[in-house]
This record gives C-alpha cells, sequence and structure tokens, in this order.
C-alpha cells in the first residue's frame, strides 16, 4: 500500500477511441486507489506522430490529429462523469504535437515524459499505462523503446491486462532491479474492442448508432463521428497506405543513401540539407530511401547568391570576402538550414561543376562540404574531376560520405 499521489497519462493513438478505452481508464483509476493511489489527474494525451523502431509499416498520423483530440475530449468529459469522487482531474493533452512542431521529427515516449516530468507539480509522480503486450514474449517490445532505461526512472509503468499477452516475468522483474517501478493491473478485465474493427464496420455500411446500443462507442463519438463524415476520412486514408518499412541490419552491400539512412533512425536523427551545385541531387538519392520521412526534414537548393541570403542567412560580406565555393559559405548554409528546419543534423556543400567558373586558386572540380550538429561544425574541401554531371554525382556521393563517417563515430 502507498499514498503516493499520481497523474495518470495514457498516450493513444486510436481512431476512434472507445469504450473499451474509457472502461479501461475508470477500471484502472479504481484499481490504483484501492491499492492506495491518489490519482491527482487522468490525462489523455492523442500520438501526432507515430514513430516505433519494431513496427513495420509507418503510419502518418498528423492529418488526423485534430479529430482524435476532439473525440479524446469527449471520452474524457464521459470519464470525468464516471470518476467523480475518484479522480480529481481529467484532461487532453496537446503536449505530442507541440514537441513535433518545435523539433520537426517524431518525438518519443521518454521525451514525451520527461517533459511532461518537468511539468509536474513536486510531489507528484507520472504514472504511465501501457498494455502488458508490450511486456509479453521472450523478447518484449519495451526494451527496443527509444531511451526505455530513462523512461522507467521518470514514470510509475501501470501495466493494463491484455488477453493472450501475459507479462515476462522475468524482463518485469528485471526492470524493477533497475529501480523501475511497475504496477500491474492483474485485477481488470480489458474489453476485447479495437478501433480498426470499429473502423472496418463503419466503413462497410454499419451505422454509428448501432456500435453505440452495442456498447463499442458513446452516443458523444458516434455523433462525432456523423457530423465530420470521418468514415469517408478513414475510407481516404486507407486508399492511401504507406509503403512497408523493415528494420533491417546495416549491411555493407546497402547504398551509401541507404546505410546513411538506416543509422539516422537507429540514433533519432533529424536531418536537413542546403544544396547549391548539386541542384537538390543530395535530397534526391536520400528520398529514394522508403521511410526517409522519419529522419530527413527537408532541404533548401539555393544556387543563386540571393537565395543563399536570403532563404540560408548566409552574409554578403562572407559571399564579397570569400565566394560562394568557400569554407566560410558552406558553413554558414549548414548553420542557417539546420536553424530553418529545426533539425539535429545539417549538411550543405557548393562546388565548381563547370565548364565554366573557375579561378585560378579555384579550378573545376573545387568543393566544399560542411556539416552543423549538435556537438560541432566541421567542412571539408575535396578536388575532383570529370564533366559536369560527374562531378555533381561526385560530390553528392563525398556529402554522403562525410555524413556516413560522423554517423559512424558518434
Amino acid at each position: 500500500m502507498t499514498n503516493n499521489k499520481i497523474k495518470v497519462v495514457f498516450g493513444t493513438s486510436a481512431d476512434p477511441i472507445h469504450e473499451g478505452h474509457v472502461e479501461l481508464l475508470v477500471d484502472a483509476a479504481h484499481a490504483l486507489t484501492a491499492r492506495g493511489y491518489q490519482i491527482a489527474e487522468i490525462v489523455l494525451m492523442p500520438v501526432y506522430r507515430h514513430h516505433s523502431v519494431t513496427d513495420s509499416v509507418k503510419r502518418s498520423l498528423p492529418l488526423s490529429y485534430d479529430d482524435r483530440f476532439a473525440l479524446c475530449q469527449l471520452a474524457a468529459t464521459e470519464i470525468e462523469d464516471k470518476l467523480k469522487g475518484v479522480v480529481e482531474k481529467i484532461s487532453v493533452s496537446n503536449l505530442e504535437k507541440e514537441l513535433v512542431w518545435q523539433s520537426s521529427r517524431p518525438n518519443f515516449t521518454a521525451e514525451t515524459m520527461e517533459t511532461m516530468r518537468n511539468q509536474t507539480e513536486a510531489g507528484t509522480e507520472l504514472a504511465f499505462l501501457i498494455g502488458a503486450d508490450s511486456f509479453s514474449g521472450e523478447h518484449p517490445s519495451f526494451s527496443q523503446w527509444y531511451r526505455w532505461q530513462e523512461l522507467i526512472q521518470n514514470v510509475i509503468l501501470v501495466l493494463s491486462p491484455r488477453e493472450g499477452y501475459p507479462p515476462n516475468r522475468k524482463f518485469v522483474e528485471s526492470l524493477r532491479e533497475q529501480c523501475g517501478k511497475i504496477v500491474y493491473l492483474d485485477e481488470i478485465k480489458v474489453l476485447d474492442i479495437s478501433s480498426a474493427q470499429i473502423r472496418k464496420r463503419l466503413e462497410a455500411g454499419e451505422a454509428p448508432e448501432r456500435l453505440v446500443r452495442e456498447g463499442f462507442l458513446s452516443k458523444d463519438v458516434a455523433d462525432y463521428i456523423i457530423k465530420h463524415d470521418l468514415v469517408d476520412l478513414w475510407k481516404q486514408n486507407e486508399d492511401k497506405k504507406p509503403a512497408e518499412i523493415k528494420t533491417e541490419i546495416i549491411m555493407k552491400t546497402d547504398r551509401l543513401e541507404c546505410r546513411v539512412g538506416k543509422l539516422l533512425f537507429e540514433k533519432k536523427l533529424s536531418l536537413s540539407l542546403a544544396e547549391s551545385s548539386t541542384g537538390g541531387l543530395i535530397g534526391h538519392l536520400i528520398t529514394n530511401v522508403p521511410g526517409s520521412s522519419d529522419y530527413f526534414m527537408g532541404s533548401v537548393v539555393a544556387y543563386a547568391y540571393e537565395a543563399m541570403v536570403n532563404l540560408l542567412g548566409v552574409k554578403w560580406e562572407t559571399l564579397q570576402k570569400y565566394g560562394a565555393v568557400s569554407s566560410e559559405i558552406v558553413l554558414e548554409m549548414a548553420q542557417g538550414v539546420r536553424k530553418a528546419f529545426k533539425t539535429d543534423l545539417a549538411l550543405s556543400v557548393c562546388c565548381i561543376a563547370g565548364p565554366g567558373g573557375a579561378t585560378t586558386d579555384k579550378p573545376i572540380g573545387t568543393t566544399w562540404v560542411a556539416l552543423s550538429a549538435q556537438d560541432g561544425e566541421w567542412s571539408w574541401r575535396f578536388q575532383l574531376a570529370g564533366d559536369r554531371e560527374s562531378i555533381k554525382q561526385q560530390v553528392a556521393q563525398k556529402t554522403l560520405e562525410q555524413l556516413l563517417v560522423y554517423l559512424e563515430a558518434h
């Protein structure tokens, strides 16, 4: 028994949220209260953008976020009615959306909980409600979560049962040995309802009112689905299924851009580009890799001086003093694009691809590449040979090679 005051966080990408979720949160609140916890708040947190290293398919969630947030608000009102006198407050948080917009990349549970921990008053512990299926099997998927070691230090993990997925007791005990706080609510029963099943039935033409009568949806949620034509939106999204993305080991036979992409994904780093003479070629190579939107945020192709200044923040004084193809300029380009896209890493490149543009000290093939990162900035000069197209291809290759060296060393 304990008298800890806790804030329970329930993250969900459910579309739509249903009565199974409502009952889970109500039952979990009663079970935790019976165990001696004082629940100050239950927070429903819609996932803004999905990103899991164990998922083979990435689904884009931002377009449905506003509707999912609104549905969570309806569920919160229902939960509040059912838990009067038990829980002080029920709320819906947009923290996941805020974090993605701040960082320009998918955020992870460990990062979300760390931020929420900092926003929570002293004396209140965070409790993260999660399905026991993430702790089931010989190799539980939770062991692959990003920075899970930090997560178990920031939150109490509250495991809800899921039929057919008993938690791996040995694994759970190993978390406790690392000072993780685990609460398994084996006294509650979770309804076997899924959002996917509900969508399938509605897309097949069943009336939302029927699912209300069966206890799958609340009337308010059903009315929202009808009013906002969510069934049609779901059908459109189903017609645009993303390509399958498999997590694979990095092979020496992989193309350079694939090796770079896998490392960026593995290390949870975001990238932006500032290209001049290559005209977008490096971005073309990076986006040839399926799933590159997980780490590649975008690029600026700034060919003219005015574009470098206006779009990347390059200084006219630097251009006049050193010229476009110089260490100083590519560093300013990398700094500017990294700031614009708010990425962890930024690459920039300028070169004299020929056949014109050469000077005595800058012959055809002169190339400067720069990398801007949180832990430093670097630039490299290369002297390449060949025709214009060949030099551009070599520049793209050299640029990705430098990025690969950095990623392998960090």
